[in-house]
């Protein structure tokens, strides 16, 4: 039963590895990502079923794995014990995903990794084709949009560049040890048209990763005769490549101020950091005028550390922080013993064995040191795929055991098993979602009344969903001025006669200024609502709507003003809080911003408009 179910993980992962490089990721949406998360939940599924009915559960003989549960035992504290989930939400996400996968592939058994490792390399080739496409243009008849940095399907030159630097070292360890002289060539044309898709990418922090990681490949598996003279040479090379390219390193990123005031920031909240995922948010109260003058607050958000370490450091301080690096101490240093009780003959001497240690091994270094310039790790898929080569090498070099568990009965296994089942209904299809009232950028309301959406089943499996639905609804949503009214004119006319008959009633000026807004003409929409408001003080719709129109003619601090009145007269709606938090995202207040998205949160849970706010500022 055991190597039924491995052949089922084996399928779905391959699955997983052709598939997710080549699906497209878009801000907010994230097919990708998207992809990763299901795929991730059906392995679970079916690892649940093969601990009920196999009665044990598997783990690789390695201490050194207790210390990544330890630091992921601690994230979920944090996010437990953490006040701003919707920012928590996607740290525990990246690092649920990522130690998961990395315990699944290391209980898998080397004998399979074959067939993973290559489909792994023609997953990650397919993707590195389409980005030299998006270099030339396309080729023949087939034409794809053209960049300067290509960035494949990954939506990001830098995203592109760790991914591809990731897999060289790997393509080159299975060259190496390939007999086949037409594979060695396939593995050969893979390599190079790699290493120029790479160059494409102008990615200076991909190229420091990639130098180091053949540094470390060659270091580890040449004779120490030879080791200075190849160190030496490569040295060299890549010295003239900096110098060729020197118009790519002298680019203005501001990195070392970013690092500083980073740096300034975890000083504020030493022990525990400024909490999960929250960068983007108290990065505004740190940064220096110095900084600003490069990237202005109004223009540019300043959303990560451009180093992962400091940025780890900064939201879960020193002591998360430490746990990490813990974690990569002694799991390089577990490594390494093993390569070298391969060659003093303590264990049997195996040089294939050897040679795809080390290129993981360089694979995941060039990962880890590309991240000491910038943050591609909280791109899921990057850490994803960096603790799926992690996982690889611990298969490769840990003893697999298994432990039994308290499946004994069959009864209770079916038992077991239908609560499973039972589960996952209620996982996919349970629960309400509440959803928003109106459809456009800025929530004009009618009468402050609001317009109920059909409700979607939430679960776990919704809450995966979750941020995709959100941003599938809000792109069918039309605009406010989309949806014109019917004989305008006439329903203004009409209108203007009752307010000449009943002067005193609000609801009146209130309905005329929101036509008015409609048509835009928002001199007599701004004249009407006053009226409004003097009539009725209480009238927190018009506050809104005035606000809105503020907004829309570039007066935003008079925006600022009547949105929170809006919200003094009335602390629970939902318009004006979404509305007054837009505005702040605009001005690159992302403090005050996401307050006012995380209160929208509270009073309505799925509110889309909040949700995908909330994502576009941490991207």
């Amino acid at each position: 039963m055991r190597e039924i179910y491995q052949k089922i993980f084996v399928v779905i992962l391959c699955i997983f590895f052709v598939l997710i490089p080549i699906l497209p990721d878009v801000q907010i949406s994230r097919p990708k990502l998207l992809g990763i998360e299901i795929i991730s939940f059906l392995l679970l599924t079916i690892y649940t079923i093969f601990l009920i009915f196999e009665n044990k559960i598997l783990y690789p003989k390695n201490k050194v794995f207790s210390l990544i549960f330890i630091f992921l035992m601690y994230v979920l504290l944090r996010y437990i014990f953490f006040s701003d989930k919707a920012f928590a939400y996607n740290e525990v996400k990246r690092w649920v995903l990522s130690v998961w996968l990395l315990y699944l592939i290391s209980v898998l058994g080397s004998k399979n990794y074959r067939i993973l490792i290559t489909f792994y390399i023609f997953g990650s080739f397919l993707s590195v084709l389409y980005g030299l496409l998006q270099h030339t243009g396309g080729f023949y008849r087939i034409q794809v949009p053209k960049f300067d940095r290509v960035i494949s399907m990954f939506g990001n030159p830098i995203f592109f560049a760790v991914h591809i630097v990731n897999f060289l070292p790997i393509v080159l360890g299975k060259m190496s040890i390939e007999k086949k002289f037409f594979v060695k060539i396939i593995y050969f044309i893979i390599f190079i048209t790699s290493l120029i898709v790479l160059y494409y990418t102008k990615t200076r922090a991909a190229f420091i990763g990639f130098f180091v990681s053949i540094l470390v490949f060659v270091y580890l598996l040449l004779p120490q005769r030879q080791k200075i003279k190849y160190l030496l040479s490569l040295l060299f090379l890549f010295s003239i490549f900096v110098f060729l390219t020197k118009n790519i390193w002298l680019r203005q990123q501001a990195h070392i101020l970013i690092w500083r005031d980073s740096i300034k920031m975890w000083s504020s909240s030493p022990f525990f950091g400024i909490g999960l995922g929250k960068f983007h948010i108290e990065f505004v109260n740190f940064a220096s005028t110095e900084l600003r003058r490069i990237w202005p607050e109004k223009q540019c958000i300043i959303n990560d550390a451009h180093n992962e370490y400091v940025q780890l450091l900064a939201e879960n301080g020193i002591f998360g922080f430490m746990l990490f690096l813990l974690f990569l101490y002694f799991f390089f240093k577990f490594i390494i013993r093993f390569i070298k009780n391969l060659d003093s003959g303590k264990l049997k001497d195996n040089y294939t064995l050897k040679v795809m240690i080390c290129s993981l091994l360089s694979g995941s270094i060039a990962v880890l040191v590309q991240n000491f310039f910038s943050v591609d790790l909280r791109f899921i898929i990057s850490n994803v795929y960096l603790f799926i080569t992690l996982g690889f090498i611990s298969g490769y070099t840990s003893e697999i055991k298994h432990r039994e568990l308290i499946f004994h009965s069959p009864i209770f296994r079916i038992f077991c098993l239908i609560t499973l089942f039972f589960v996952l209904g209620i996982i996919s299809y349970s629960s309400k979602q509440r959803s928003i009232s109106f459809v456009s950028l800025i929530h004009f309301t009618h009468d402050g009344i609001k317009i109920r959406l059909d409700d979607i089943g939430e679960g776990l499996l919704q809450q995966i969903l979750r941020p995709y639905l959100a941003n599938y609804k809000l792109k069918q949503e039309k605009d406010f001025f989309d949806e014109k009214v019917l004989d305008a004119a006439n329903t203004i006319k009409e209108l203007e006669q009752l307010k000449q008959k009943y002067p005193n009633k609000a609801i009146i000026y209130e309905k005329l200024a929101w036509i008015y807004a409609k048509e835009k003409n928002f001199q007599k929409a701004i004249e009407n609502y006053l009226i409004a408001i003097k009539i009725n003080p209480n009238s927190y719709s018009a506050y809104n709507n005035l606000g809105n129109i503020m907004f829309l003619t570039g007066n935003r601090q008079q925006a600022v003003e009547y949105y929170k009145k809006s919200i003094e007269i009335n602390p629970n709606q939902i318009d004006s809080r979404l509305n007054l938090g837009i505005l702040y995202y605009y001005e690159g207040k992302l403090n005050l911003a996401a307050e006012q998205f995380n209160k929208v949160l509270e009073l309505e849970p799925n509110n889309e408009k909040a949700i995908v706010y909330l994502k576009k500022m941490s991207e």
